[in-house]
């Protein structure tokens, strides 16, 4: 298990304490249960965003292009 130092401002901090009641082995848990959720759902939309894009659709970008001009190379692949 790796482990990471995190400074938080006093105002972050004091509603954690706060709401924990001072209990750092909830804070601790509250943090890396949200990290956690966070990042699954980050990866869970970039999926959405990654299968949404056709073929087709970047096809028909790249063809909206001028053939031979700079913006075909600016928008497009591999110059």
């Amino acid at each position: 298990m790796s482990h990471l130092k995190l400074q938080l401002d006093d105002e972050t901090y004091q509603r954690l304490n706060t709401m924990f009641k001072g209990d750092e082995k909830a804070i601790h848990d509250f943090v890396v249960k949200t990290l956690t959720d966070k990042l699954a759902n980050n990866s869970v939309d970039e999926t959405k965003e990654n299968a949404d894009i056709k073929p087709s659709d970047l096809e028909d970008y790249l063809k909206s292009g001028k053939s031979g001009s700079r913006s075909y190379g600016i928008k497009g692949q591999g110059w």
